[in-house]
């Protein structure tokens, strides 16, 4: 076979554009090359995650400290002043009366009618508190 034959299609390395040498398969010039790159691509989705997961656990630590014993009541502004964050919470459990509690992992907190936050623990040892 002569040059002309077989072209060998030259790859760039998607980090840095440098001509990448060697296998065929070869995706990357170098080793730090591919790191860079799979840290670039990853990194802001790994940012948000990071950001959502610091309200809820912020949210879930201001229920618990205002909800020792596992069920109260304290007026919305309360929490607000306290800068939770009612956008943001784990899932949400509609009771067999239709009441709906959205919980910040295992705390819970529902709307009342007259401004107030009702709190509960929703799950201890594993088990739904609230039903």
């Amino acid at each position: 076979m002569n040059e002309t034959n077989v072209r060998r299609k030259t790859k760039k390395c998607p980090y840095c554009n440098k001509i990448i040498t060697g296998r065929t398969d070869k995706m990357f010039c170098d080793d730090r090359c591919r790191n860079n790159f799979y840290y670039k691509v990853n990194n802001e989705q790994k940012t948000y995650i990071r950001k959502i997961n610091n309200i809820l656990l912020k949210n879930r630590g201001i229920l618990r400290s205002i909800n020792p014993s596992g069920r109260t009541s304290v007026p919305r502004r309360y929490l607000e002043e306290l800068g939770f964050d009612f956008d943001c919470f784990t899932s949400v459990h509609k009771t067999q009366k239709g009441r709906l509690y959205y919980l910040v992992y295992d705390q819970a907190y529902s709307f009342d009618e007259d401004e107030r936050i009702s709190l509960v623990v929703f799950y201890r040892d594993a088990q739904a508190v609230v039903s």
